[in-house]
């Protein structure tokens, strides 16, 4: 076993918990098998530092969310302690200045806090009610971010989500210039359209065909959007002559997808458990009739594929550079984006089999903070909901909840 991952299992074992005691073997024992789940070749990746802020990364965080009432209650502040979302950004942004390392770790909590709210299930009975809150988060910047003390219109529909993403915005095009902040909308408004496409997929209890699945998890999982915070956070900005070629774009979805599916990998029990069948392992148990193992094996088989890929489009990129005839300064640049798209492959890897989010059981009520605006009345009328049509739509819902993806069979 690799000394960095040994010491992760040596953390997980003698971390203390939120009463003081320490984690049991049981911890010890996911994160071996976590481990475990993940392609060697991503560990065979060249291991990159990690940034040496990330502790005043996780604190940082913390009080932000806070300040912008992501958090409120107890419980989720544990729970958004224990996904290290600090040392997240430390792996995948490490050459990160210390400014940039703290924007970057608030849109990985960002992303993964509208995430939490897709996850719920009032989104799959109320399809409308989720596209106008999107509508209402895209508007924040859409339509400007603050100037001269006046709000965003939208802002106060999108609540705390859209707070937040104000502050992240207004942050963001400080560091960007004009064309990466416009391809830094394009991404966020293609992740946004993704996480209603999900949410569809979710109420209809359908699994995503095979042959588009790939487009469809890089957008839900907003995966472009954090590769363009490379460029702020060690990278600089890549022309659109660079950015756009066919080499630069293989590198980007190649590396994209095998983050997306070694996520999917590492999550599978856990979205299996809450019912989720936007995931890799799912996709190809319906696509092939197989067992969650045998599944499991050919997604490990297509994340090998896509490092290929990625190697592959590497070793192209001293032409790339000879056709468009690139100074220094531009070959760096490209160089110091490829290396960190390879920081990210690794980098995910590594924090993934420790951190308390891809934890199962998935987390509980008590967990997760209301964000979208009118929710807690949606739950209450969900609740007294009597009608054939409510009746049959909560129906609908609880047995994507507890479906497993397919069971044609029982696992081997």
């Amino acid at each position: 076993m690799e000394p960095s991952t040994d010491h992760t299992i040596r953390r997980a074992r003698t971390a203390p918990t939120a009463s003081g005691e320490e984690v049991g073997t049981d911890r010890v024992r996911t994160v071996e098998r976590m481990h475990r789940s993940v392609p060697d070749r991503i560990w065979a990746l060249r291991k990159t530092p990690v940034s040496p802020a990330a502790e005043q990364a996780n604190e940082h965080v913390a009080a932000w969310a806070r300040s912008h009432g992501l958090v409120r209650s107890e419980a989720a502040e544990r729970r958004l302690a224990s996904m290290r979302t600090g040392d997240f950004a430390a792996r995948v942004y490490p050459t990160a200045a210390v400014e940039d390392l703290l924007l970057t770790t608030d849109w990985i909590a960002w992303l993964d806090f509208l995430d939490d709210q897709n996850d719920d299930r009032r989104t799959a009975l109320d399809p409308e009610g989720f596209e106008g809150f999107l509508a209402r988060v895209a508007d924040v910047v859409s339509t400007g971010v603050r100037e001269r003390g006046v709000e965003p219109d939208g802002e106060a529909g999108a609540g705390p989500i859209g707070e937040a993403l104000t502050d992240l915005w207004t942050r963001t095009r400080a560091r960007a210039g004009g064309r990466l902040g416009r391809r830094l909308h394009r991404h966020l408004m293609e992740y946004l359209a993704g996480n209603l496409q999900q949410a569809a997929y979710r109420g209809l209890g359908h699994v995503c065909d095979l042959t588009e699945y790939g487009a469809l998890r890089r957008a839900a999982g907003g995966i472009l959007l954090t590769f363009d915070l490379i460029e702020i956070a060690g990278g600089a900005e890549l022309p659109p002559s660079v950015y756009y070629s066919r080499t630069y774009q293989r590198l980007l979805t190649a590396s994209g997808d095998v983050v997306c599916w070694t996520n999917d990998i590492l999550t599978v029990e856990k979205e299996t458990a809450a019912g989720d069948l936007l995931n890799l392992v799912t996709v190809l148990r319906s696509a092939h009739g197989s067992t969650r193992s045998e599944a499991l094996a050919r997604a490990q088989d297509l994340v090998d594929g896509r490092l290929d890929d990625f190697h592959r489009a590497e070793r192209d990129l001293p032409g790339l550079c000879a056709a468009l005839e690139l100074d220094r300064t531009r070959r760096q640049a490209l160089t110091a984006c490829t290396d960190l798209l390879r920081a990210w492959m690794r980098g995910h890897a590594e924090w993934g089999v420790s951190t308390g989010r891809y934890s199962c059981p998935p987390a509980g009520p008590g967990d997760l903070e209301e964000l979208i605006p009118g929710s807690a009345d949606a739950r209450r009328t969900d609740a007294r909901c009597t009608d054939a049509r409510c009746t049959e739509d909560a129906r609908r819902a609880d047995g994507v909840r507890r479906a497993d993806g397919v069971r044609r069979r029982p696992d081997t």
